[in-house]
């Protein structure tokens, strides 16, 4: 029963943990309304790769490694990188056919959807630190007794496919909705996704000045 508890209040957790909007999501639905759910898909399996990749860390004993605000800082700043490379590129390809064949641009192929949805992620090692605080929660309701390796796999294996079934989902959805909306508006939506990219890539260098700031002050 302990088990089975266990399992379903993780699931829950990595669930709503994949709502908030963010780079990732922004990615993943301008694949999917694109027409290309494979692509989409290969973002949603890059970010739940790295992921779960900072949840073993959280859980096993890495994490004051990533508490140094130097490496914070690093990691904000690539992150900004990337996302402003992603908004360029999206503003360029916003009207896919602009080009001869989308599915020949880097952006669109799967390895390449691949690497980005996980360097998105792999860029937010805070994430360690909510992996923590939902296992001490889960800890303090009760629902495990203590730390032990068998529970902190199944915590992370559960959360993990909430996380997946969220975004999975999310992509399913707006394939769904892509097929009803003309080419017009769809060229106005990639447009505004490569526009939001930017925007958070001013937030994520901003972060990083803010630490790299506090460091030399």
């Amino acid at each position: 029963m302990r088990f089975i508890l266990l399992i379903v209040i993780s699931y829950i957790i990595g669930f709503f943990t994949a709502i908030p909007i963010g780079a990732t999501q922004v990615e993943i639905a301008k694949r999917s309304m694109s027409g290309y759910i494979k692509e989409a898909l290969m973002v949603v399996a890059g970010s739940v790769a790295s992921d779960l990749m900072y949840g073993f860390i959280a859980m096993f004993g890495i994490a004051p490694f990533l508490k140094d605000e130097k490496i914070e800082a690093f990691f904000w700043f690539i992150g900004g990188i990337i996302l402003i490379v992603l908004g360029i590129f999206t503003l360029i390809y916003s009207d896919k056919n602009s080009y001869n064949n989308t599915e020949k641009t880097m952006l669109f192929r799967s390895h390449t959807s691949l690497f980005i949805g996980f360097s998105l992620a792999v860029t937010n090692p805070p994430i360690i630190f909510w992996w923590l605080f939902c296992f001490e929660f889960i800890k303090s309701a009760g629902v495990v007794p203590n730390f032990e390796p068998e529970y902190a796999i199944i915590f992370l294996i559960s959360a993990g496919a909430g996380i997946t079934s969220y975004l999975s989902g999310l992509a399913l959805f707006l394939r769904k909705v892509g097929k009803k909306i003309s080419h017009r508006i769809e060229c106005k939506i990639n447009k505004i996704m490569g526009v939001l990219l930017i925007m958070l890539s001013f937030y994520f260098l901003f972060k990083s000045a803010e630490v790299c700031f506090k460091f030399f002050m």
